[in-house]
C-alpha cells in the first residue's frame, strides 16, 4: 500500500486557472481519512502555496509540506523547518556575473519573500509569482555574505534562456543544483537540493520508504521524484521528457489526472 503521495501544484494538481477542482479535492480528503500521507511537492516558496494548504485542510501536527523544490521541508502545524538547504550570500556574489545579462533578469527567493533589481520588469515584463512580496534592491551591493538565500532564478525569454541554460559554466554545474523549471526560467539551488531530496528527507522523518511513496508532476524540475518514488507518475499534460521517465501516465490537469492516481492506486477504482 503506497503511504505517501508527493504532488507538484501548477500543472498537476492545479488546473490552468489555478484552481483546485472538486474531485481533486475529495480525493485529496478520502486519501488523508486513510492515513494517507499528501504532500505537496512544489518549486514555489511556502508562502506561494498556504491558500492551496488551507483549501486542502493540510495544515496540521502531522501534516507536511515540500517547497523551493526540495530545499525547505515544512510541518504545516506552525511551519517550522524539519529540513533546509540554502545559499549565502557568497553563493550569490559568485553566481551574478555569469548570468546577469542585459536579457534577463535575477530574482533571489528568501524565506521573508523575493528580492529583484531595480529595473525587474523592464527586460521581461510578465508577471511571475504574484503571491510574493518583492523587495528592490542592489544584488552586489545590498546582499551581505552571510544571508540566506534559498533560489537564486534567472528569468528571460525562453529562446535566451534556452541558450543560458545548455551553456552554463561547468564550475557552476558543479558548485550547485541548476533546475529549469519553466521555459522562461531557471534557478540555482544548493547542491543536492532537488524535490526528490525533500521527499526522501520527510521519508526518513515518517518512516516511509521510497517503494511506498507516489509522486506525480509534470515539469523538468518533477523528474527526480517522479524517478525516486515507488510509483512515478506523469501528467497528461507533462512534457515528454518527464512521461519517458514516468511508470505511469495520468490524465491531464484540465481533466483531473491527480484524482485518478488516487482512483487507482490507492482507493481501487477508477473513472
Amino acid at each position: 500500500m503506497y503511504k505517501l503521495v508527493a504532488i507538484d501544484i501548477d500543472g498537476t494538481l492545479l488546473k490552468n486557472d489555478k484552481t483546485i477542482s472538486e474531485r481533486n479535492r475529495k480525493c485529496i480528503s478520502k486519501a488523508m481519512k486513510m492515513g494517507i500521507k499528501v504532500v505537496i511537492t512544489t518549486g514555489r516558496p511556502i508562502l506561494g502555496i498556504m491558500t492551496y494548504l488551507k483549501e486542502l485542510e493540510l495544515m496540521g501536527e502531522d501534516e507536511y509540506a515540500i517547497a523551493d523544490n526540495g530545499a525547505t521541508v515544512y510541518n504545516t502545524k506552525d511551519f517550522s523547518l524539519i529540513h533546509e538547504k540554502a545559499l549565502t550570500g557568497k553563493d550569490i556574489k559568485y553566481i551574478y556575473p555569469f548570468m546577469k545579462r542585459d536579457n534577463t533578469e535575477i530574482e533571489l527567493h528568501v524565506p521573508e519573500g523575493g528580492l529583484v533589481e531595480k529595473d525587474a520588469g523592464t527586460v521581461f515584463p510578465k508577471k511571475r509569482m504574484p503571491y510574493m512580496e518583492l523587495k528592490t534592491i542592489d544584488i552586489m551591493k545590498d546582499v551581505k555574505d552571510e544571508d540566506k538565500i534559498l533560489k537564486f532564478l534567472v528569468f528571460g525569454e525562453p529562446n535566451v534562456i534556452e541558450n543560458m541554460y545548455s551553456s552554463i559554466p561547468e564550475d557552476l554545474l558543479d558548485k550547485y543544483t541548476v533546475v529549469r523549471a519553466l521555459n522562461h526560467m531557471f534557478e540555482f539551488m544548493y547542491k543536492g537540493s532537488t524535490k526528490a531530496s525533500g521527499i526522501e528527507v520527510l521519508g526518513k522523518h515518517l518512516g516511509i520508504k521510497r517503494e511506498e511513496i507516489i509522486s506525480i508532476g509534470d515539469e523538468l524540475n518533477d523528474l527526480d521524484m517522479i524517478e525516486y518514488a515507488g510509483l512515478g507518475v506523469a501528467m497528461g499534460n507533462a512534457r515528454e521528457e518527464v512521461k519517458n521517465k514516468a511508470d505511469f501516465i495520468t490524465k491531464s490537469n484540465e481533466e483531473d489526472g491527480v484524482a485518478y492516481v488516487f482512483e487507482k492506486f490507492c482507493f481501487g477504482s477508477e473513472s
